[in-house]
């Protein structure tokens, strides 16, 4: 560093040191100091689920399934519905005694409804982040729980009764409505979702409530959904 002398009270030392500040050689100059960062990130698979999925079928989804077309033509109360099965055809009537009768041979099963395999989608119940892992996929799986019936109040003789779990995923990819669906690794933002489709077997539902595998009604193991990287 250049260092300079002056005496004291001069006005020729004054001037060298005000020009050695603004026009020194030895002025302070600027440095970069470069740094290099690396992340490492773990394989990670999260699958967000409820543990408790509680479904309300209210009297007109229950309607617009019992009149077969979907098409409930008048409601007249929360529980009571009119559905209108179009014309009876020719009918011929007989005639005795006590008048004439025609007979329109409206079934048991008007509709063409079967309670024994009513078809239930739960959409968007689960959902996956997944990173890395033995693979860029991930597989979820689903698998009927330990219980399968479910009764009026938990412990009713009317059931409700799971059968043939599937899964599928929003937007659809392969292996959609079957027992495994497998999809990319979605990354961190934005996750897969997913549906449960069981079926259900209402034959014996003859009275309303709540139908649960447990008087409790939480804490059933009614389906299992299995996440692995593949």
């Amino acid at each position: 560093m250049r260092t300079i002398f002056a005496r004291r009270g001069t006005r020729f030392g004054a001037s060298l040191v005000i020009a050695g500040a603004l026009f020194g050689a030895n002025s302070a100059s600027a440095q970069n100091a470069v740094v290099d960062l690396n992340v490492t990130l773990s394989p990670i698979t999260l699958l967000y689920y409820f543990s408790t999925v509680n479904v309300t079928v209210p009297s007109t989804a229950l309607a617009g399934m019992l009149c077969g077309s979907g098409t409930v033509s008048a409601i007249y109360s929360t529980s009571a519905a009119n559905c209108d099965l179009g014309a009876t055809g020719a009918l011929t009537a007989s005639g005795g005694a006590s008048g004439l009768t025609a007979n329109g041979a409206i079934g048991a099963n008007p509709g063409g409804f079967s309670a024994a395999l009513i078809p239930l989608t739960l959409q968007n119940v689960w959902a996956v982040r997944a990173i890395g892992g033995t693979s860029a996929n991930t597989t979820v799986s689903i698998a009927l729980g330990t219980s399968t019936t479910l009764s009026l109040a938990g412990t009713g003789p009317q059931t409700i009764v799971l059968s043939a779990p599937l899964v599928s995923t929003t937007p659809v990819v392969s292996g959609n409505n079957t027992t495994a669906v497998t999809f990319a690794d979605p990354g961190l933002v934005n996750a897969q979702q997913g549906n449960v489709a069981l079926t259900l077997n209402m034959a014996n539902a003859t009275a309303s409530g709540l139908y649960s595998s447990s008087a409790s009604a939480t804490g059933d193991s009614n389906y299992v959904l299995t996440v692995s990287g593949t």
